[in-house]
């Protein structure tokens, strides 16, 4: 189990439920990568991820497992998910207006705002394939992993991890903010 549901489950969770209500009808599989292009991006500005939950690679990109779980009940205290006419998993929040949603959000600071707003922004539009596809591109985590690794995916998974850390690789500053965030993170686990 991540620090993303061990340490981080409330703000995760209302992360979650602020994505399903910025962007109606997500599905399970667009909201994966919204969250996984979160993460990255906090990692690369400031050394460390938004939500501490661990990333597989999995066919059709990287995955938190604790976030797909949302199709088996994960975060029903923050959202719903239900099979659409498509057969796709939609994910809704449970709190049925925007205010008491983005209530929720006073867990989250200005500039973690502000990165979350940008992702909305930028990729709100695109749908889940177009989403893979960026986390595809040559050079990307996930593309490199997966080379690396010889990644081999059985029904569409794997259990090959993504390590964010990658991210911070060669820049001494940000993987010593990284260490000092993982041992903070870590001591709050503990009590």
């Amino acid at each position: 189990m991540s620090l993303g549901l061990t340490v981080n489950k409330d703000k995760n969770g209302a992360l979650i439920a602020y994505i399903a209500q910025s962007i109606s009808n997500i599905n399970l599989r667009k909201l994966l990568k919204i969250i996984y292009l979160i993460d990255e991006s906090f990692m690369e500005q400031r050394g460390f991820p938004l939500t501490w939950f661990d990333y597989y690679a999995w066919e059709k990109g990287p995955v938190a497992p604790e976030v797909y779980e949302i199709k088996n009940g994960a975060f029903s205290e923050y959202v719903r998910c239900f099979k659409n006419d498509e057969g796709k998993n939609i994910v809704e929040p449970l709190l049925s207006t925007k205010y008491q949603v983005l209530k929720q959000m006073d867990l989250f600071s200005q500039y973690e705002m502000d990165i979350i707003e940008d992702i909305l922004h930028r990729y709100e539009r695109k749908t889940a394939d177009e989403l893979s596809d960026i986390t595809h591109e040559n050079n990307s985590l996930w593309s490199i992993i997966v080379e690396e690794d010889n990644v081999v995916f059985i029904d569409g998974k794997s259990d090959v991890q993504i390590p964010l850390t990658k991210l911070n690789s060669g820049n001494i500053e940000k993987e010593e903010i990284y260490e000092e965030a993982l041992e903070y993170m870590q001591f709050c686990d503990k009590i």
